[in-house]
Parts: structure tokens; sequence; C-alpha cells
């Protein structure tokens, strides 16, 4: 079976996160496309070879040639045709964070669960073998009781930016960047924190350009996590988890096939070292096809997205600023 897909959209991030692993693997074809200006369309199909630009979203979704839809859309749109697309039967991969809000998210899996098909938010890191890397270093406990989780993630992005500087479009630090810390956190700490304290740095109003998080995971457990996409903001990407026995830091687990190190320290013992794979994006379609083909589980669907988006909620509740996607 080759999964066919179409494309809701004609965002930037499509070119990394699928044209190129699609026209790589195996079982994986790219057939239709439809943006709302269809020059950005016709543009991204001439280039990639997709044989179909539709003139809307609604086209692309009710296509019979569409086994799955990708949804790169602004985050404000991410429920609204997440769950067109999984009422009309199809599978969705779905990119981060998951929706505005977590009643969105709930009803998003609910309506994934419903209609029996594959809906997996595109958290590409998690895929890569560095992720399960990581899972195993903890799960080992060579590093003893653990204690804390750092992570940060920060990138500068133009104050012009209108999709992620947009109170309206779901934007914000938190919601583009800080999403990843969020999930990093909660997977090495495999359950999942309370937010007792949050602090942020308004942009545009209500939307956050520097964000600070405290997690506390219980039974000693504690996180914080730093997200920026201010001006002048230092590029940085990386977790550090300390325990009793000692610490794992990880450089660029976001995209570890651009390059990465772990370093892994215990007492004085320090070994360095990186962990082989292909692209974080070629993973993740792997996965999705090997999901909707094969029925094979997927880490970042369901609950795991539901629990994402509690987090960022609670933070903005910490910090003062209104949840996304609500009525101000």
């Amino acid at each position: 079976m080759v999964l066919r897909i179409g494309v809701l959209g004609a965002a930037g991030i499509s070119d990394k996160a699928l044209f190129i692993p699609a026209a790589e693997a195996d079982g994986v074809e790219v057939v239709a496309i439809a943006a709302r200006d269809r020059d950005r369309a016709q543009a991204q199909a001439d280039q990639w070879g997709i044989g179909q630009v539709l003139d809307t979203y609604a086209d692309v979704v009710a296509h019979p040639d569409v086994d799955a839809i990708y949804n790169p859309l602004p985050i404000s749109a991410h429920h609204e045709w997440t769950i067109a697309a999984v009422e009309a039967g199809k599978h969705v991969l779905c990119e981060k964070p998951f929706a505005s809000n977590t009643a969105e998210a709930v009803e998003m899996v609910e309506a994934g669960n419903k209609a029996g098909v594959v809906l997996m938010e595109a958290f590409h890191w998690r895929y890569h073998p560095l992720a399960g890397d990581i899972g195993f270093v903890v799960g080992s406990q060579a590093l003893g009781q653990l204690q804390t989780i750092d992570a940060s993630f920060s990138v500068e992005i133009p104050p012009t930016d209108e999709v992620r500087q947009s109170w309206e479009l779901s934007g914000g630090a938190l919601m583009d960047l800080g999403c990843y810390p969020v999930q990093w956190a909660r997977y090495v700490a495999g359950r999942e924190p309370a937010v007792f304290a949050a602090t942020m740095t308004e942009g545009r109003p209500n939307v956050d350009i520097i964000t600070d998080i405290e997690l506390d995971f219980g039974a000693g457990l504690t996180g914080h996590l730093h997200t920026s996409m201010n001006p002048g903001a230092e590029r940085a990407n990386w977790l550090k988890v300390t325990g009793s026995e000692g610490t794992l830091r990880v450089d660029n687990p976001l995209a570890p096939h651009m390059g990465h190190k772990v370093t892994l320290t215990i007492g004085e013992d320090v070994n360095s070292y990186e962990v082989e794979g292909n692209s974080t994006y070629g993973h993740q379609l792997e996965a999705f096809r090997d999901a909707v083909v094969d029925g094979a589980l997927i880490p970042t669907g369901g609950d795991d997205s539901i629990n994402t988006m509690k987090v960022i909620d609670a933070a903005y509740v910490a910090a003062g600023l209104p949840i996304r996607g609500t009525t101000l």
C-alpha cells in the first residue's frame, strides 16, 4: 500500500517535514495540495512533483485519492481542519503544538478515536533513535534518583512574523518553541507535572516572547523550562537531567541529525557520544506510515498531545496571560 498524503496550506515547514522525507521514503506519496494563495501551492507542487493543486482545504480533505492529511496550518486552524479530516476518514499528521488549548486537543483526540484513524502530533524529535537513548539512560537508573530537569529552546523570531507573533493565530514563544522543552521534560520524568510558577515577557499584547516555567513532578523531582523568541535571543536547544548519581546533558535534542552531543557524567566518569540516525522528519514520516499501514503504535498522539497542552495552558494561567484560543 502507498500512503497518499494531501497537504493543507503552503507552509515553509513542509519542505523538510514532509516533501523531502516523502521523496526518500518507500510507500509514501504526496498527491494533493491546496492553499489560500494558489500560486504558492502551485510553486510547491511544481518543485516537489505533487500531482494535484486543488482550490480549497475542503477539496483536499474530501478527495478520494487522499488517504491522509498533513496539517501545517497556523495553530489556530489545527482544531477545525484536523477534525474535518478525521471525520472524512482521513489519517492526520498534525504539526505541533497540537491545538490552541487543552479543550481543543481533547475534542480532536475524541474525534480521531471515534473515526478509528491515526492522529499523530508532529513532534519529530521523538522518532529519532536519540530519544530512545535518553529514555534508556534515565530508565537504567544510572543517574540515581532524579532531582531536576532543565531544558531550553530559544530562537530569535522577528516581531513582524505574522503567525508566531499573533495572538489571533495562537502564537507565542511557548506555543511555537517552548512546547518542545515541555515535551522533553514530560518524557524524561515519565509522569505529568504541576506548574507551580511561570513568568512571561510580552511582545505584542498577550503574546509571550520570553517564558520561564517551574514544574513539580512530585517525589522530589522539579523542572525549569526556558524559551525565548525575543530579538537578540541566543539560539540554543538543550536538555539536562540531574540525578543523585550523575547528570545527562543533551545538546540539540530537537534535530540531532544536524549535529548533537550527549554527555553522561557519573561521578568523575564523563562519556560524550552521538547517537546514529537519519533525519528526525524521515523517522517521523516512516512512523506515521507504519501506524497507518501496519497499526504500529505512536508515542505522540492521544493522551500525550492532551497532556502537553495541559502544561502549556497551566503556564499561561500561572503567568497571568490568557490561554490561546479563548475569548479575551
